[in-house]
Protein backbone atom coordinates (compact mmCIF):
# COMPACT_ATOMS: atom_id res chain seq x y z
CA UNK A 1 0.00 0.00 0.00
CA UNK A 2 1.36 3.41 -0.97
CA UNK A 3 0.42 6.77 0.54
CA UNK A 4 0.81 10.19 -1.08
CA UNK A 5 3.07 12.31 1.14
CA UNK A 6 4.60 15.75 0.79
CA UNK A 7 8.39 15.63 0.78
CA UNK A 8 10.24 17.28 3.66
CA UNK A 9 13.67 16.97 5.28
CA UNK A 10 12.75 13.94 7.40
CA UNK A 11 11.08 12.02 4.58
CA UNK A 12 14.00 12.82 2.29
CA UNK A 13 16.36 11.10 4.76
CA UNK A 14 14.19 7.97 4.86
CA UNK A 15 13.92 7.55 1.08
CA UNK A 16 16.46 6.73 -1.58
CA UNK A 17 17.13 9.53 -4.06
CA UNK A 18 14.16 10.34 -6.29
CA UNK A 19 13.50 13.00 -8.90
CA UNK A 20 9.81 13.26 -8.06
CA UNK A 21 8.84 16.75 -6.84
CA UNK A 22 6.04 17.58 -4.41
CA UNK A 23 3.85 14.70 -3.26
CA UNK A 24 5.19 11.20 -3.83
CA UNK A 25 3.78 7.71 -3.29
CA UNK A 26 5.38 6.27 -0.16
CA UNK A 27 5.17 2.64 0.96
CA UNK A 28 3.30 1.99 4.20
CA UNK A 29 6.47 0.86 5.99
CA UNK A 30 8.22 4.15 5.23
CA UNK A 31 5.13 6.21 6.09
CA UNK A 32 4.81 4.48 9.47
CA UNK A 33 8.51 4.97 10.22
CA UNK A 34 8.06 8.67 9.41
CA UNK A 35 5.19 8.87 11.91
CA UNK A 36 7.10 6.89 14.55
CA UNK A 37 10.01 9.35 14.41
CA UNK A 38 7.60 12.27 14.53
CA UNK A 39 5.92 10.82 17.64
CA UNK A 40 9.03 9.67 19.50
CA UNK A 41 11.57 12.31 18.54
CA UNK A 42 9.31 15.13 17.28
CA UNK A 43 10.67 14.55 13.78
CA UNK A 44 14.22 15.53 14.71
CA UNK A 45 16.93 13.03 13.84
CA UNK A 46 19.84 15.13 15.20
CA UNK A 47 20.12 15.61 18.99
CA UNK A 48 20.95 19.08 20.26
CA UNK A 49 23.94 17.82 22.24
CA UNK A 50 27.12 16.34 20.79
CA UNK A 51 28.89 13.70 22.86
CA UNK A 52 32.49 12.76 23.54
CA UNK A 53 33.88 9.24 23.99
CA UNK A 54 33.15 9.16 27.74
CA UNK A 55 29.54 10.21 27.21
CA UNK A 56 29.19 7.70 24.37
CA UNK A 57 30.20 4.86 26.69
CA UNK A 58 27.76 6.07 29.34
CA UNK A 59 24.90 6.17 26.84
CA UNK A 60 25.69 2.69 25.49
CA UNK A 61 25.91 1.32 29.04
CA UNK A 62 22.55 2.80 30.02
CA UNK A 63 20.84 1.85 26.74
CA UNK A 64 20.38 -1.76 27.89
CA UNK A 65 17.63 -0.61 30.26
CA UNK A 66 16.06 1.89 27.89
CA UNK A 67 12.61 1.21 26.46
CA UNK A 68 12.38 0.35 22.77
CA UNK A 69 11.36 3.51 20.90
CA UNK A 70 10.33 1.65 17.72
CA UNK A 71 11.35 -1.23 15.47
CA UNK A 72 12.54 -1.28 11.88
CA UNK A 73 13.18 -3.95 9.25
CA UNK A 74 16.34 -3.57 7.20
CA UNK A 75 16.42 -3.61 3.41
CA UNK A 76 20.13 -4.22 3.00
CA UNK A 77 23.04 -5.93 4.73
CA UNK A 78 25.41 -3.76 6.77
CA UNK A 79 28.83 -4.98 7.97
CA UNK A 80 29.67 -3.02 11.11
CA UNK A 81 33.08 -4.67 11.38
CA UNK A 82 34.28 -3.33 8.04
CA UNK A 83 35.75 0.19 8.10
CA UNK A 84 34.08 0.92 11.44
CA UNK A 85 33.65 4.66 11.94
CA UNK A 86 31.09 4.50 14.77
CA UNK A 87 31.51 6.76 17.83
CA UNK A 88 33.03 3.81 19.74
CA UNK A 89 35.22 1.59 17.57
CA UNK A 90 33.87 -1.97 17.52
CA UNK A 91 30.38 -0.98 18.66
CA UNK A 92 28.71 -0.69 15.24
CA UNK A 93 25.79 -3.11 14.84
CA UNK A 94 26.03 -5.66 12.02
CA UNK A 95 22.82 -6.88 10.41
CA UNK A 96 21.49 -8.70 7.36
CA UNK A 97 18.78 -7.65 4.94
CA UNK A 98 15.33 -8.43 6.41
CA UNK A 99 16.64 -8.43 9.98
CA UNK A 100 14.60 -6.50 12.54
CA UNK A 101 16.20 -3.88 14.80
CA UNK A 102 14.99 -2.42 18.08
CA UNK A 103 15.88 1.27 18.12
CA UNK A 104 16.23 2.80 21.60
CA UNK A 105 17.71 6.27 21.14
CA UNK A 106 19.34 8.66 18.67
CA UNK A 107 22.99 9.53 19.08
CA UNK A 108 23.74 12.00 16.28
CA UNK A 109 22.87 12.61 12.65
CA UNK A 110 24.77 9.48 11.58
CA UNK A 111 24.00 6.97 14.32
CA UNK A 112 21.11 5.56 16.35
CA UNK A 113 21.45 3.26 19.38
CA UNK A 114 19.83 -0.18 19.39
CA UNK A 115 20.31 -3.86 18.65
CA UNK A 116 19.42 -6.64 16.24
CA UNK A 117 16.48 -8.73 17.45
CA UNK A 118 18.56 -11.86 18.02
CA UNK A 119 19.42 -13.73 21.19
CA UNK A 120 22.54 -12.28 22.86
CA UNK A 121 22.85 -9.50 20.26
CA UNK A 122 24.66 -6.57 21.92
CA UNK A 123 23.57 -2.95 22.11
CA UNK A 124 25.49 -0.80 19.64
CA UNK A 125 25.40 1.98 17.08
CA UNK A 126 22.99 1.58 14.17
CA UNK A 127 23.62 3.73 11.07
CA UNK A 128 20.89 6.36 10.74
CA UNK A 129 18.84 6.34 7.50
CA UNK A 130 20.74 9.23 5.89
CA UNK A 131 24.11 7.55 6.50
CA UNK A 132 22.95 4.10 5.41
CA UNK A 133 21.23 5.55 2.35
CA UNK A 134 24.50 7.19 1.30
CA UNK A 135 26.40 3.91 1.75
CA UNK A 136 23.73 2.01 -0.20
CA UNK A 137 23.82 4.44 -3.09
CA UNK A 138 27.61 4.21 -3.21
CA UNK A 139 27.45 0.40 -3.16
CA UNK A 140 24.75 0.31 -5.84
CA UNK A 141 26.95 2.23 -8.28
CA UNK A 142 28.29 -1.10 -9.53
CA UNK A 143 24.74 -2.49 -9.94
CA UNK A 144 22.96 0.57 -11.33
CA UNK A 145 21.02 3.37 -9.64
CA UNK A 146 18.41 2.60 -7.00
CA UNK A 147 14.94 3.50 -8.21
CA UNK A 148 11.50 3.36 -6.63
CA UNK A 149 10.28 -0.23 -6.78
CA UNK A 150 13.67 -1.63 -7.73
CA UNK A 151 16.61 -1.27 -10.06
CA UNK A 152 15.98 -0.99 -13.74
CA UNK A 153 17.38 -4.41 -14.55
CA UNK A 154 16.26 -5.91 -11.21
CA UNK A 155 19.79 -7.07 -10.42
CA UNK A 156 20.81 -7.47 -6.83
CA UNK A 157 23.27 -9.34 -4.65
CA UNK A 158 21.51 -12.63 -4.00
CA UNK A 159 21.54 -14.57 -0.74
CA UNK A 160 23.30 -17.91 -1.36
CA UNK A 161 20.86 -20.81 -1.42
CA UNK A 162 22.85 -22.66 1.24
CA UNK A 163 22.01 -19.85 3.67
CA UNK A 164 18.26 -20.07 3.09
CA UNK A 165 17.79 -22.98 5.51
CA UNK A 166 19.50 -20.95 8.26
CA UNK A 167 16.95 -18.15 8.04
CA UNK A 168 14.91 -19.52 10.95
CA UNK A 169 17.82 -19.31 13.38
CA UNK A 170 16.70 -16.41 15.56
CA UNK A 171 19.25 -17.34 18.22
CA UNK A 172 22.42 -17.18 16.17
CA UNK A 173 24.46 -14.03 15.86
CA UNK A 174 27.38 -16.15 14.64
CA UNK A 175 25.88 -16.19 11.15
CA UNK A 176 26.57 -12.46 10.94
CA UNK A 177 30.27 -13.31 10.73
CA UNK A 178 29.71 -14.71 7.22
CA UNK A 179 28.60 -11.36 5.82
CA UNK A 180 30.59 -10.10 2.84
CA UNK A 181 33.59 -7.90 3.81
CA UNK A 182 32.01 -4.75 2.38
CA UNK A 183 30.05 -2.13 4.26
CA UNK A 184 26.81 -2.71 2.33
CA UNK A 185 25.58 -5.72 0.35
CA UNK A 186 22.42 -7.73 -0.44
CA UNK A 187 20.37 -4.63 -1.29
CA UNK A 188 16.60 -5.20 -1.47
CA UNK A 189 15.87 -3.56 -4.80
CA UNK A 190 12.10 -3.28 -4.32
CA UNK A 191 12.52 -1.08 -1.22
CA UNK A 192 12.11 2.69 -1.19
CA UNK A 193 14.58 3.21 1.64
CA UNK A 194 17.12 1.39 3.84
CA UNK A 195 14.63 0.91 6.69
CA UNK A 196 10.89 0.40 7.06
CA UNK A 197 8.70 0.20 10.14
CA UNK A 198 7.50 -3.02 11.78
CA UNK A 199 5.80 -3.64 15.16
CA UNK A 200 8.13 -4.03 18.14
CA UNK A 201 6.71 -7.56 18.48
CA UNK A 202 5.79 -9.13 15.15
CA UNK A 203 2.44 -10.97 14.96
CA UNK A 204 2.28 -14.70 14.18
CA UNK A 205 0.23 -15.73 11.13
CA UNK A 206 -0.31 -19.33 9.95
CA UNK A 207 -0.66 -20.34 6.29
CA UNK A 208 -1.42 -23.70 4.69
CA UNK A 209 -1.42 -26.54 4.17
CA UNK A 210 -4.31 -25.52 1.92
CA UNK A 211 -7.33 -23.19 1.91
CA UNK A 212 -8.94 -21.68 4.99
CA UNK A 213 -12.58 -22.60 5.50
CA UNK A 214 -11.92 -26.31 4.90
CA UNK A 215 -11.59 -28.78 7.77
CA UNK A 216 -8.05 -30.04 7.15
CA UNK A 217 -6.46 -26.59 7.25
CA UNK A 218 -8.68 -25.17 10.00
CA UNK A 219 -8.12 -28.14 12.34
CA UNK A 220 -4.34 -28.03 11.92
CA UNK A 221 -4.33 -24.31 12.68
CA UNK A 222 -6.50 -24.85 15.75
CA UNK A 223 -4.24 -27.61 17.07
CA UNK A 224 -1.07 -25.52 16.66
CA UNK A 225 -2.63 -22.45 18.29
CA UNK A 226 -3.69 -24.48 21.33
CA UNK A 227 -0.19 -25.94 21.58
CA UNK A 228 1.26 -22.42 21.53
CA UNK A 229 -1.18 -21.21 24.19
CA UNK A 230 -0.29 -24.19 26.37
CA UNK A 231 3.44 -23.46 26.09
CA UNK A 232 3.49 -19.67 26.34
CA UNK A 233 0.46 -19.12 28.60
CA UNK A 234 0.27 -15.42 29.51
CA UNK A 235 3.15 -14.59 27.16
CA UNK A 236 0.88 -15.16 24.15
CA UNK A 237 -2.32 -13.34 23.22
CA UNK A 238 -4.76 -13.99 20.39
CA UNK A 239 -5.66 -10.73 18.72
CA UNK A 240 -9.31 -10.71 17.59
CA UNK A 241 -9.73 -9.12 14.16
CA UNK A 242 -13.07 -7.42 13.55
CA UNK A 243 -15.18 -9.12 10.88
CA UNK A 244 -15.71 -5.93 8.90
CA UNK A 245 -11.96 -5.47 8.47
CA UNK A 246 -11.54 -9.11 7.48
CA UNK A 247 -14.24 -8.74 4.83
CA UNK A 248 -12.53 -5.67 3.38
CA UNK A 249 -9.19 -7.47 3.39
CA UNK A 250 -10.53 -10.61 1.73
CA UNK A 251 -12.46 -8.72 -0.93
CA UNK A 252 -9.36 -6.71 -1.75
CA UNK A 253 -7.19 -9.83 -2.06
CA UNK A 254 -9.85 -11.51 -4.21
CA UNK A 255 -9.89 -8.58 -6.62
CA UNK A 256 -6.12 -8.12 -6.74
CA UNK A 257 -3.87 -10.27 -4.56
CA UNK A 258 -1.03 -7.77 -4.63
CA UNK A 259 -3.13 -4.74 -3.65
CA UNK A 260 -4.55 -4.40 -0.16
CA UNK A 261 -7.53 -2.23 0.66
CA UNK A 262 -6.21 0.34 3.17
CA UNK A 263 -9.56 0.35 4.97
CA UNK A 264 -9.00 -3.31 5.79
CA UNK A 265 -5.33 -3.96 6.38
CA UNK A 266 -4.45 -0.45 7.54
CA UNK A 267 -6.87 -0.56 10.48
CA UNK A 268 -5.74 -4.07 11.44
CA UNK A 269 -2.10 -2.98 11.28
CA UNK A 270 -2.77 0.11 13.42
CA UNK A 271 -4.29 -2.05 16.15
CA UNK A 272 -1.44 -4.57 15.95
CA UNK A 273 1.11 -1.78 16.46
CA UNK A 274 -0.73 -0.76 19.63
CA UNK A 275 -1.07 -4.33 20.91
CA UNK A 276 2.64 -4.97 20.24
CA UNK A 277 3.57 -2.36 22.86
CA UNK A 278 2.54 -4.91 25.51
CA UNK A 279 5.61 -6.93 24.42
CA UNK A 280 3.69 -10.19 24.29
CA UNK A 281 3.69 -12.76 21.51
CA UNK A 282 0.61 -12.21 19.40
CA UNK A 283 -1.33 -14.66 17.22
CA UNK A 284 -3.45 -13.05 14.50
CA UNK A 285 -5.91 -15.08 12.43
CA UNK A 286 -6.45 -13.25 9.14
CA UNK A 287 -7.87 -16.37 7.45
CA UNK A 288 -5.71 -15.79 4.36
CA UNK A 289 -4.51 -18.43 1.89
CA UNK A 290 -1.27 -16.78 0.73
CA UNK A 291 1.48 -14.74 2.42
CA UNK A 292 2.17 -12.66 -0.70
CA UNK A 293 -0.02 -9.65 0.21
CA UNK A 294 1.53 -9.46 3.71
CA UNK A 295 5.19 -10.28 3.22
CA UNK A 296 6.36 -6.72 2.60
CA UNK A 297 3.60 -4.96 4.52
CA UNK A 298 4.22 -2.76 7.55
CA UNK A 299 2.55 -5.47 9.64
CA UNK A 300 5.83 -7.42 9.34
CA UNK A 301 4.33 -10.77 10.45
CA UNK A 302 6.11 -13.97 11.36
CA UNK A 303 4.72 -16.13 8.55
CA UNK A 304 4.44 -19.86 9.30
CA UNK A 305 3.83 -22.38 6.50
CA UNK A 306 2.29 -25.74 7.44
CA UNK A 307 3.52 -27.67 4.44
CA UNK A 308 2.16 -30.84 2.79
CA UNK A 309 3.95 -31.08 -0.53
CA UNK A 310 2.58 -34.49 -1.55
CA UNK A 311 -0.76 -34.10 -3.38
CA UNK A 312 -1.65 -37.77 -2.82
CA UNK A 313 -1.38 -37.33 0.93
CA UNK A 314 -3.54 -34.21 0.91
CA UNK A 315 -6.12 -35.90 -1.37
CA UNK A 316 -6.45 -38.84 1.03
CA UNK A 317 -6.86 -36.52 4.00
CA UNK A 318 -9.55 -34.47 2.29
CA UNK A 319 -11.50 -37.56 1.21
CA UNK A 320 -11.47 -38.85 4.78
CA UNK A 321 -13.33 -35.72 5.93
CA UNK A 322 -16.50 -36.59 4.02
CA UNK A 323 -18.44 -35.60 0.92
CA UNK A 324 -18.69 -31.91 1.81
CA UNK A 325 -14.91 -31.60 1.85
CA UNK A 326 -14.46 -33.69 -1.32
CA UNK A 327 -16.45 -31.11 -3.28
CA UNK A 328 -13.64 -28.63 -2.69
CA UNK A 329 -10.86 -31.10 -3.53
CA UNK A 330 -9.60 -29.37 -6.68
CA UNK A 331 -9.50 -25.93 -5.07
CA UNK A 332 -7.67 -27.25 -2.00
CA UNK A 333 -5.06 -29.10 -4.06
CA UNK A 334 -4.51 -26.02 -6.22
CA UNK A 335 -4.05 -23.78 -3.16
CA UNK A 336 -1.60 -26.22 -1.57
CA UNK A 337 0.43 -26.42 -4.80
CA UNK A 338 0.61 -22.63 -5.09
CA UNK A 339 1.88 -22.35 -1.51
CA UNK A 340 4.52 -25.04 -2.03
CA UNK A 341 5.70 -23.30 -5.23
CA UNK A 342 6.40 -20.03 -3.41
CA UNK A 343 9.99 -19.04 -2.66
CA UNK A 344 11.05 -20.45 0.72
CA UNK A 345 12.03 -16.91 1.72
CA UNK A 346 8.38 -15.85 1.63
CA UNK A 347 8.03 -17.58 5.01
CA UNK A 348 9.81 -17.23 8.32
CA UNK A 349 9.09 -20.81 9.42
CA UNK A 350 8.20 -23.91 7.36
CA UNK A 351 6.71 -26.87 9.24
CA UNK A 352 7.27 -30.00 7.14
CA UNK A 353 7.67 -32.51 9.96
CA UNK A 354 5.94 -35.91 9.81
CA UNK A 355 4.55 -35.68 13.34
CA UNK A 356 2.44 -33.03 15.08
CA UNK A 357 4.63 -33.01 18.21
CA UNK A 358 7.73 -32.40 16.09
CA UNK A 359 6.02 -29.60 14.18
CA UNK A 360 4.81 -28.00 17.42
CA UNK A 361 8.30 -28.29 18.91
CA UNK A 362 9.80 -26.68 15.79
CA UNK A 363 7.50 -23.67 16.01
CA UNK A 364 7.79 -23.39 19.80
CA UNK A 365 11.60 -23.42 19.61
CA UNK A 366 11.53 -20.63 17.04
CA UNK A 367 9.14 -18.49 19.08
CA UNK A 368 11.04 -19.12 22.34
CA UNK A 369 14.16 -17.75 20.66
CA UNK A 370 12.20 -14.82 19.28
CA UNK A 371 10.78 -14.13 22.75
CA UNK A 372 14.23 -14.11 24.33
CA UNK A 373 15.62 -12.03 21.48
CA UNK A 374 12.94 -9.37 21.83
CA UNK A 375 13.14 -9.21 25.64
CA UNK A 376 16.83 -9.72 26.48
CA UNK A 377 16.52 -8.57 30.10
CA UNK A 378 13.80 -11.07 30.97
CA UNK A 379 15.03 -14.64 31.23
CA UNK A 380 12.57 -16.93 29.54
CA UNK A 381 12.29 -20.64 30.26
CA UNK A 382 13.52 -22.98 27.57
CA UNK A 383 11.25 -25.39 25.78
CA UNK A 384 10.14 -28.11 28.17
CA UNK A 385 10.38 -31.52 26.53
CA UNK A 386 7.81 -32.90 28.95
CA UNK A 387 5.21 -30.54 27.46
CA UNK A 388 5.72 -32.12 24.06
CA UNK A 389 5.24 -35.58 25.53
CA UNK A 390 1.96 -34.40 27.09
CA UNK A 391 0.66 -32.79 23.90
CA UNK A 392 -1.56 -35.77 22.88
CA UNK A 393 -3.39 -35.60 26.23
CA UNK A 394 -3.81 -31.87 25.81
CA UNK A 395 -5.29 -32.27 22.33
CA UNK A 396 -7.70 -34.95 23.56
CA UNK A 397 -8.81 -32.77 26.48
CA UNK A 398 -9.50 -29.90 24.09
CA UNK A 399 -11.46 -32.15 21.76
CA UNK A 400 -8.81 -31.73 19.07
CA UNK A 401 -7.73 -35.31 18.52
CA UNK A 402 -8.61 -35.12 14.82
CA UNK A 403 -6.07 -32.41 13.90
CA UNK A 404 -3.22 -34.33 15.47
CA UNK A 405 -4.19 -37.68 14.01
CA UNK A 406 -4.65 -36.22 10.55
CA UNK A 407 -1.41 -34.27 10.84
CA UNK A 408 0.48 -37.43 11.80
CA UNK A 409 -1.35 -39.47 9.15
CA UNK A 410 -0.31 -36.93 6.54
CA UNK A 411 3.31 -37.08 7.56
CA UNK A 412 3.43 -40.90 7.66
CA UNK A 413 1.94 -41.10 4.18
CA UNK A 414 4.24 -38.36 3.00
CA UNK A 415 7.14 -40.49 4.23
CA UNK A 416 5.93 -43.58 2.32
CA UNK A 417 4.83 -41.96 -0.92
CA UNK A 418 7.54 -40.50 -3.10
CA UNK A 419 6.65 -37.57 -5.34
Amino acid sequence: MALAMEKDALLDQLLYATDQPGKIAVDDGIARLYREIQDVWSGELLPTNQYGLKEAWEIISSAEKMDVAFAVRTNLTFNGFHDDDSPIHGKAVTFRARDCLHVKAKYNEDWWIGRVVKVDAPIGFIPAPAKLKKLAEEASAQLGPIKKGGMKDEKKLQVPEKQVEKMEDMGSIESLCTIAPTRVSEIETRAQGPYESVPVIRPIILCGPSMRGFEITDLMHKALVHALKRQFEDRLESYPVQDRFLKLLHSSIASNKYSINPEGLDEITNNIYEEAKKFKLMFVDLKINSPVPLKNSAMGPILVHIKISNSKVLTNLIKQRGADQKRGLTAQLYAATKLCDLDRRQFDVVLNEHDFDDAAEHLINYLEKYWRASRPLQASKRVNDSFLRNTPALMSKLGLKSPKSHYNSARRQDHRIKV
